[in-house]
């Protein structure tokens, strides 16, 4: 069910938080109750005056729900899940972010601006990269250096055409980014097939901008903290969320050489989760919940600067 509320109003998204509230009880086969407290993470609540908002309609509209609420973003959610006093997500599906939390909530990120201004390491971006380069290799605009044979014809095969042309109403006509985005799974299919170099680049450019982007919170935080984020016990943590780091092993060539450009780094460790995502958003409510941090992560990858 939608809580996104930029798609359908902060009206929808409350009417909707209502109705899994009551089936989240029904599922239970028991009769909806007031909650002591009702932690939200959700995609897209990062300004102070929509967090306000969403308090105020609770406390006046919704207090049937719960006696206190705390709204924020989904990057909340992630971060205390994945670790007790909060870290760093990488979000990576259609597109891309990345967020530093604190155990305050407050927030320093990097990117997630939308597939115009950013977003970077997403789906989209990673299927436009091959896209814009096999078009600008035909218009002999920039000659690919690899050649593009197997990814040109992935992406005919995939959209269903066989020129430039017909492809124009995938971005203009017809636009939709998330049919755009799914190229890559097929791109990651393929390149596991073959090892086109052409698919394999794409993959790592993504991994590079992982690594940018972390780097780039890190600098930030310093810019705007005047420290240095140490994380936890001088470890960097960071949960990796999305679709995208299924591909993990033909991404991660390119996170370690981006991060190797870099001349100083403490040690980084990036996690997947084991545990649902509302686990974090109850924390929200309640920090002191019994939890057993060992068991909501795996460990996806180790970086230490050789």
């Amino acid at each position: 069910m939608y809580t996104i509320f930029q798609l359908i109003g902060i009206d929808q998204c409350l009417i909707n938080i209502e109705e899994m509230w009551k089936k989240a009880f029904m599922s239970k086969n028991c009769e909806p109750q007031r909650l002591e407290g009702l932690g939200l993470s959700l995609s897209g609540v990062e300004a102070q005056h929509i967090k306000d908002e969403m308090t105020s309609r609770f406390k006046n509209e919704y207090s049937h729900i719960t006696k206190a609420v705390i709204p924020h973003n989904d990057s909340c959610g992630a971060v205390f899940t994945a670790f007790k006093n909060g870290g760093i997500v990488i979000i990576a599906g259609s597109g891309s972010n990345c967020q530093l939390v604190e155990s305050d909530l407050s927030q320093v990120g990097c990117g997630g601006w939308g597939h115009l201004l950013g977003d970077e390491g997403g789906a989209y971006s990673i299927a436009h990269r091959l896209i814009k380069t096999v078009f600008d290799d035909i218009d002999c605009l920039v000659e690919c250096a690899m050649d593009v044979k197997v990814g040109r014809d992935l992406m005919w095969k995939y959209f269903g055409v066989d020129n430039q042309m017909e492809m124009l109403k995938f971005f203009y006509t017809n636009f939709e980014k998330s049919h755009i985005a799914a190229l890559t799974k097929s791109m990651y299919e393929k390149a596991k097939e073959t090892s086109d170099p052409l698919l394999l680049s794409c993959f790592e450019w993504a991994g590079r901008q992982y690594g940018r982007q972390l780097r780039g919170v890190l600098r930030r935080y310093r810019r705007e903290r005047e420290r240095d984020y140490d994380g936890e016990e001088g470890i960097v943590k960071v949960v990796c969320m999305g679709k995208v780091f299924d591909a993990w092993d033909l991404i991660q060539n390119g996170f370690d050489r981006e991060l190797d450009t870099y001349p100083v780094l403490p040690p980084i460790r990036l996690y997947q989760l084991r545990a649902n995502g509302a686990l974090g958003a109850a924390r929200l409510i309640n920090r002191e919940l019994p939890i057993d941090f060992s068991q909501t992560t795996s460990l996806l990858h180790e970086y230490n600067r050789k």
